[in-house]
């Protein structure tokens, strides 16, 4: 194949590139005691004496189990043994210590895609595209980066939690409303109901190719929260498949969808649509994303809410710094059903930090704003429904802590909904603590 010649025409390049800008795992701390220990072993790894090093470097761990410079050491010489996994170990425990650490990250890169873990691998390229690194190093990121969307024919992640909710049905705290003028006392169903559930939430995608520039996409996802006595269950399941076509950095894909709904372990609704998606990377370090999508949709119990949505998705991606980036989202959804009064418009807005913090938590802050609107009067209230949702979402993650590829997660979301209808306002926190897969 053609992109395994290029690695082995670049790769032997890439220790000329990283060796004139960073010495092994350096840190900001320019003034740092290096052990005589480290020192020794560079020089007989220098020598070709690959055993006695890693020696000398196992008993010196004894005596400095966090220092960076042996622990690079230690996993530069399991590159050169081809143990990959063992590499992004200790790399990754360096970037534990100093998520700013360039070198380390590239490093942790390169090990993660001779191991085949190429989204992973891609990640660490481009957070360390972020640095401030000579043009020849980035030049290798960008080939690795080229390589990695070649290479990369399969995607899939997975978490799993416990989830305590204060609503899990998103109803109002309120135990009255007017109807027609009237009141009326809320249903216990109808009230806010608080428990504690399991949480999956997993997706799959293959893209082989079936042609130059060209790949077949298909995949599918699963989402399901399942709380105890079964009423208030939810699960949502869609696939789709359709071309690829790549021009450069830019990605065009064709997708037929479908989908299916239950709740309380009832068939809820279904439908299959059409959705074409745009991806443009504009550098190493920044992606942009849209997507338009036309749905048809049925009720397997209300036909009145049969009808059709279509929406528009758009996201970018930013890297700021080695260890940060940014994001963002827009949208706009249109529903139309049998009944105005239940056809809306929905906008959508929000943005997003990522941080990898010292001590291996990484943090994850998410605040949007979405806004509907109804087309026609609900005879009931007399008014046209209008709905303002705020939602923030911070989900912190444990990288020192690993099993098998899965991190403990922990995210909080809390939502705001209000209405000018009181019976659709509410209040929902909600903690799902758990095991996610890590990237």
């Amino acid at each position: 194949m053609l992109f395994p010649r290029i690695f082995i025409c670049f790769a032997a390049g890439w220790w000329c590139a990283t060796l004139s800008f960073s010495a092994p795992a350096q840190t900001n701390d320019t003034h740092r005691e290096i052990p005589l220990a480290a020192v020794a072993a560079t020089r007989l790894m220098e020598q070709g004496d690959s055993e006695q090093a890693k020696a000398v470097l196992l008993e010196a761990r004894e005596h400095f189990a966090d220092n960076d410079d042996i622990a690079f050491l230690l996993g530069m010489l399991a590159m050169d043994e081809q143990e990959f996994e063992s590499a992004s170990d200790y790399f990754r425990e360096i970037l534990i210590r100093d998520p700013q650490a360039v070198r380390v990250r590239l490093e942790l890169g390169r090990a993660l895609f001779e191991s085949g873990d190429y989204r992973d691998a891609g990640r660490q390229f481009r957070f360390a595209r972020s640095g401030n690194l000579p043009t020849e190093v980035n030049a290798n990121i960008d080939r690795y980066l080229a390589a990695i969307h070649h290479l990369q024919t399969f995607n899939w992640d997975v978490s799993v939690a416990f989830a305590p909710d204060t609503n899990i049905n998103a109803a109002p705290s309120i135990e009255e409303i007017s109807i027609f003028g009237l009141p009326f006392q809320l249903s216990e169903d109808a009230k806010r109901q608080t428990g504690i559930g399991v949480l999956l939430n997993t997706s799959a995608e293959w893209t082989p190719h079936i042609a130059e520039n060209t790949r077949l996409r298909l995949g599918g996802s699963l989402y399901r929260t399942d709380y105890r006595g079964g009423s208030f269950d939810d699960t949502f399941a869609n696939v789709h498949v359709g071309p690829k076509f790549q021009l450069g950095g830019l990605e065009l894909s064709t997708l037929l969808t479908g989908f299916h709904r239950w709740y309380g372990n009832e068939p809820y609704h279904h439908g299959a649509g059409l959705r074409q998606e745009v991806t443009y990377y504009p550098s190493s370090r920044t992606r942009l994303h849209t997507s338009l999508e036309h749905q048809w949709v049925r009720h397997d119990d209300v036909s009145s809410l049969d009808g059709t949505r279509t929406s528009w998705l758009g996201s970018w991606q930013y890297a700021l710094t080695p260890s940060s980036g940014v994001m963002g989202v827009l949208g706009l959804s249109k529903e139309s059903t049998e009944l105005d009064m239940l056809s809306n418009t929905v906008y959508r807005g929000g943005v997003g930090y990522y941080r990898e913090l010292f001590g291996g938590l990484t943090a994850l802050i998410q605040p949007e704003y979405l806004r509907a609107r109804y087309d026609d009067v609900t005879p009931a209230f007399g008014v046209e429904r209008r709905d303002n949702l705020w939602r923030t979402r911070l989900r912190l993650t444990n990288r020192r802590w690993v099993f098998k590829g899965f991190t403990p997660e922990l995210t909080l979301i809390r939502s705001s909904r209000r209405s000018n209808i009181d019976l659709y306002s509410y209040d929902r926190n909600q903690v799902q603590l758990g095991v996610s897969k890590l990237y």
